[in-house]
């Protein structure tokens, strides 16, 4: 009885420090225009190792001011562009920080697995990076 009841305790604590610790784990990658930048690469399937890489940013605006994101991401092999995002633009309230897929901020590319990530040669960074000072986010 003392077992059962515990297990579910045991689990939801398991589960709330892998969460917590999943919040972190962001490299820094540049601060521009005010806008911090943080990245990690993750596999787009957790639980599958042989799923595609998926890169995550965190941003943040360190701005006083609302500001509009203007931004492409790029992967790089060897300096050369393989491939590059839509162009996006999000709006950012002042001291806010953005996330992951929800946001927008989550990119693959077919076929990449998260170890080609680490090879000699490859990169990743903003093809385009605009950031323009608004009164609001609507």
């Amino acid at each position: 009885m003392k077992n059962t009841f515990l297990l579910p305790i045991i689990a939801m604590l398991l589960f709330s420090s892998y969460t917590v610790t999943a919040q972190r784990g962001y490299t820094e990658f540049e601060t521009e225009d005010n806008m911090m930048v943080m990245y990690r690469w993750q596999r787009a399937t957790f639980f599958k190792k042989d799923s595609d890489a998926v890169l995550n940013l965190r941003v943040t605006n360190q701005n006083e001011t609302a500001v509009n994101w203007t931004y492409i991401v790029g992967f790089y092999e060897k300096g050369i562009l393989v491939y590059q995002s839509e162009k996006n633009q999000l709006c950012f309230k002042p001291g806010q920080t953005r996330r992951g897929g929800l946001a927008g901020l989550r990119f693959s590319l077919e076929g990449m697995k998260q170890e080609d990530t680490e090879k000699e040669g490859f990169a990743w960074d903003f093809v385009t990076f605009d950031v323009e000072e608004v009164d609001s986010c609507n």
